[in-house]
């Protein structure tokens, strides 16, 4: 990795609903502000490998002008969770199952619904898994919120 690309991580179960569409709206969000200094990438704590986004998260991306259909699945990669600058889950449980098993990254994990502010049951993104097409739209909704409220606080993370 080089040292002046911020490195965020999102992550959520496994990895082929809302960690890829939060990986591909703040990649897309932070290239139309202006940056090229991001390296955001996704996972999920249950080790899921090489599995594509669910067709209903493909699609909404899609709707919004977002292309996730390259994005494969992945586990927890213990190396680029070290080198991460955040890393940012879905829920309670996510967190603190990063927490747990790579403690060495324990001080930069966070919920995406929360950081950088104090957490609360409402900062839960929760899973559509299964969910209509309505269910996947309302969570690429809430997590695009979300993405577009830490867009500024991660800009001061940023590396000169």
């Amino acid at each position: 990795m080089v040292d002046t690309f911020l490195s965020v991580v999102m992550v959520c179960t496994g990895n082929i609903c809302r960690s890829p569409m939060a990986e591909g709206i703040l990649r897309d969000r932070w290239l139309k502000r202006g940056h090229d200094d991001l390296i955001v990438t996704s996972m999920g704590i249950h080790g899921l490998d090489n599995n594509p986004p669910t067709e209903a998260a493909r699609r909404v991306c899609e709707e919004h002008g977002i292309d996730i259909s390259s994005h494969r699945s992945r586990p927890l990669i213990g190396d680029e969770l070290s080198d991460a600058d955040l890393i940012l889950t879905m829920d309670v449980v996510q967190r603190e199952y990063v927490q747990l098993f790579f403690p060495i990254a324990r001080d930069r994990v966070f919920l995406l619904g929360a950081w950088p502010g104090p957490e609360n049951r409402k900062n839960i993104i929760k899973d559509p898994i299964g969910g209509s097409l309505r269910v996947y739209r309302k969570t690429f909704e809430i997590i695009e919120g979300h993405i577009n409220r830490i867009l500024e606080p991660l800009e001061t993370l940023r590396k000169p």
